[in-house]
């Protein structure tokens, strides 16, 4: 999908590589925050690319923002309140998550990621998260999704036509848009 780079900030972490936030803008006009660990698109400011994106569903995030799973099955173990209560002792404060996007589209039970995109196949960690994985099909283009949280409760020929998940975005390829 073709992504607007608007700024790419980086990201001291104490206990491994230094990573980045791609803010940016998609062709809807929704602006995201993508967590890149793999690249540093500084260069890329103010320039829009192709970008091969996957998503990481957030059950707690969707109870948190009252999104009712049409498909995924639910998670026990996500209590808002007690996530909440956690994050409090921490001094985090979880509405203030700038990453979280909602994303509605149609829901893909095995998509084929495209020639393209065939030099990630390269990478251990892709292959075995993305083998034939599912996808959310949107107006901005197809997002791979990260088989965390993501076991269906309904058989695949019940699944609405349009479904609506809450997550975060992290970037798996790029290329310079054409």
């Amino acid at each position: 999908m073709r992504v607007f780079i608007s700024d790419v900030i980086v990201k001291k972490d104490k206990y491994g590589p230094d990573y980045y936030w791609v803010v940016g803008r998609l062709q809807s006009g929704i602006d995201v925050i993508i967590k890149d660990i793999y690249y540093d698109l500084r260069e890329c400011i103010g320039r829009h690319i192709d970008m091969l994106i996957s998503f990481m569903r957030s059950p707690y995030c969707e109870l948190k923002r009252r999104i009712q799973s049409q498909i995924f099955l639910p998670e026990k173990f996500y209590s808002v309140g007690l996530i909440d209560e956690l994050l409090r002792k921490k001094r985090v404060v979880s509405s203030s998550n700038k990453r979280v996007i909602e994303l509605t589209g149609e829901f893909i039970d095995s998509y084929t990621i495209p020639e393209k995109w065939a030099p990630l196949t390269q990478r251990k960690s892709f292959k075995v998260l993305f083998k034939e994985p599912p996808a959310l099909k949107t107006e901005d283009g197809t997002f791979l999704l990260y088989p965390f949280h993501s076991r269906r409760g309904v058989p695949i020929e019940k699944i609405p036509q349009e479904v609506t998940i809450a997550g975060s975005l992290e970037l798996e390829a790029w290329a310079p848009s054409q």
